[in-house]
């Protein structure tokens, strides 16, 4: 944008030339008249009356000669202020102050020419000293510098913006012809010149010259092992400098740690260390507790089961009406004692930082016009387990087709994995980018997955479902991550005893072995059968909410559940209603989540009959 910005300038430099009048160094011939249109009423001269023509000598300070010549026509009624602003117009000059001189006298800016004794008819010389001067550039460039550091080319395009000519035009002004900007800026104390990038020596701090990198090592020196969060750390620079860190670096505060590798180590674009200090603490998990014997060995990403939580190694046929347990003996708060033991706030937090980090990671590297970046999963949800934790970053995208998916969807999955291997470094944390039939799947250190999900913008939930009317069966399954925002909202605003619910249903669930993915409930399902099973039941207390849900579980066959949340139930296909069981998507009217054709309920009803959670 900066460069466009100076080439639009010249351009501009160039045309103004042209529309003013000849070449530098040339003379006007008697019928030449610059179009004033152009330059605008301001500096429009009365074509009824005769102009004078007037020989503009620019010089400088540096030098007594004139630096350049300019033949101009105006008018005795025209004043000194305009004919100094058609001139700046002509010839591009960032110093300010500036005297008209004619016949040896300064002429103030309200004089009017004829007034100074320029008059019609003849030709008159003035000249136009510049009070150009290194203390002038040297506050200009300090004002660009105040927000932040800058390089030398950054630095020298902003001066054209600001300014309206080139520092080499300045330096040039000032008889530096020779003198390039970094070498100007070294011979001034009041610059600091590192690596190409220049920093103001400031008065008001105790840093001169202010080392952004160097502040940021002491205050990491300051702490006992050399690291911190970077959230923390962050506050601290803006609590000692009343600025943040993230104005004065120029970018996001991780990737400035990310690029001054030499002093510093960033864990997940969450923790920054010092480079050779000590590792920073890992987040403490919940004490693990002894199984008792034949308890088996526990499925791969599971907690350890707490005392008195196992599934008997004698198989105990329970009632009809759900698994069997010694309710009297059991109070409410061994069922909060557990979830509190694998819902960690900290794991939660840490997560939640991960997928944040890594949608803006993934929006800036896939160049697409991103209208917004929606959260689900379990931590889009806040349904996060101690050991396992996915998540689910759906992009909605302005300009792509409303159908279609099928064709469009799948080479934009290649893009994008390719696009995010060659972006994402080592201090990313991702450890595989894989692509799926509807995502691109990354495994991420501190989340089981990650799916990137890609859906048009549709602008409302009712253009979605109208949208996906118009499509056959087989199109509609591309569908699903445009319902995110609405599905995420459904159980995320649950009450937090409906939500402790679903974390231990989801706990119970990791615990058992399953033979194939088609057995294995998903979370859409616990969490469902969860939210169903207190509605249809009064009770508030955590262990009732729990046992009520083990019920519904162990007869899933039975279900026939429908919301009313979102959609009525005429939008319901008729063919869904011969479907048993039937637990509808509350969002997605085209949807039964418990298909048969897409997950077997036996092993699932067969482990809510016989689990036993507490004795």
């Amino acid at each position: 944008l900066k460069l466009c910005l100076v080439k639009l300038i010249r351009y501009l430099s160039k045309a103004l030339r042209a529309f003013s009048g000849p070449d530098r160094n040339s003379n006007l011939g008697g019928d030449s008249f610059p179009p004033t249109d152009f330059l605008g009423s301001r500096y429009s001269i009365d074509k009824s009356s005769s102009a004078m023509k007037v020989q503009v000598n620019i010089k400088t300070l540096a030098s007594k000669e004139a630096a350049t010549t300019l033949d101009m026509l105006a008018a005795e009624a025209d004043t000194v202020a305009s004919l100094k602003d058609r001139v700046a117009i002509i010839q591009l000059n960032p110093f300010p102050e500036q005297d008209l001189v004619f016949e040896g006298r300064v002429l103030q800016d309200c004089d009017r020419l004829g007034d100074c004794g320029a008059t019609e008819g003849g030709k008159w010389s003035m000249d136009l000293v510049i009070k150009a001067s290194e203390d002038t550039l040297v506050q200009q460039l300090k004002e660009l510098l105040q927000a932040r550091d800058l390089s030398c080319d950054e630095l020298g395009l902003l001066y054209c913006y600001k300014f309206g000519a080139s520092v080499t035009q300045a330096l040039q002004t000032l008889g530096l012809n020779g003198e390039k900007l970094p070498d100007f800026l070294r011979r001034q104390k009041c610059f600091q010149v590192e690596n190409n990038h220049v920093a103001v020596v400031r008065e008001d701090t105790s840093l001169k010259p202010f080392s952004l990198a160097g502040e940021v090592e002491s205050i990491l020196k300051a702490t006992n092992n050399g690291s911190m969060e970077i959230k923390e750390l962050c506050a601290k620079f803006a609590a000692k400098f009343n600025i943040s860190l993230a104005s004065i670096a120029g970018v996001k505060p991780v990737d400035f740690l990310i690029k001054e590798r030499e002093r510093f180590v960033v864990k997940n674009r969450i923790i920054v260390q010092l480079r050779g200090s000590s590792p920073p603490p890992a987040v403490a998990a919940p004490p693990k507790a002894e199984r008792p014997a034949g308890a088996g060995t526990p499925p791969r990403g599971s907690v350890t089961m707490p005392p008195g939580l196992v599934a008997p190694a004698k198989v105990v046929q329970a009632p009809a009406d759900g698994p069997k347990q010694n309710l009297e003996s059991t109070n409410n708060e061994q069922y909060i004692a557990l979830h509190n033991k694998i819902a960690n706030k900290a794991v939660t937090t840490k997560a939640m930082q991960i997928a944040s980090n890594l949608a803006d990671i993934a929006k800036d590297a896939v160049f697409l016009n991103v209208d917004r970046v929606v959260k689900g999963g379990s931590v889009g949800k806040g349904m996060v387990v101690n050991g396992f934790a996915d998540a689910e970053l759906v992009f909605f995208l302005n300009g792509m087709p409303a159908q279609q998916q099928e064709r469009w969807l799948p080479p934009l999955l290649k893009s994008v994995s390719a696009t995010l291997l060659d972006s994402l470094g080592e201090d990313s944390g991702v450890q595989r980018v894989d692509i799926t039939e509807d995502s691109v799947r990354l495994e991420i250190e501190g989340l089981a997955s990650v799916d990137l999900r890609f859906s048009p913008v549709y602008g409302s939930y009712e253009n979605t479902v109208k949208a996906l009317k118009a499509q056959g069966p087989d199109a509609r399954r591309w569908f699903a991550a445009s319902f995110v925002e609405e599905r995420t909202e459904f159980v995320a605003r649950q009450p937090a005893q409906i939500k402790m619910a679903i974390r231990l249903l989801k706990w119970w669930r990791d615990q058992q072995a399953w033979s194939s993915a088609m057995t294995r409930p998903s979370d859409e399902i616990l969490e469902l059968v969860a939210i169903f099973s207190a509605v249809q039941s009064t009770s508030q207390d955590l262990k009732t909410s729990v046992i009520k849900a083990m019920s519904r579980l162990a007869r899933f066959d039975e279900l026939r559940v429908m919301w009313s949340n979102f959609y009525s139930k005429n939008d319901i296909p008729v063919a869904l209603f011969r479907h048993r069981p039937l637990l509808m998507d509350p969002v997605n009217p085209f949807v039964n989540v418990a298909d048969p054709k897409l997950f077997d309920p036996s092993e699932l009803m067969e482990a809510a009959r016989t689990t036993r959670f507490f004795y």
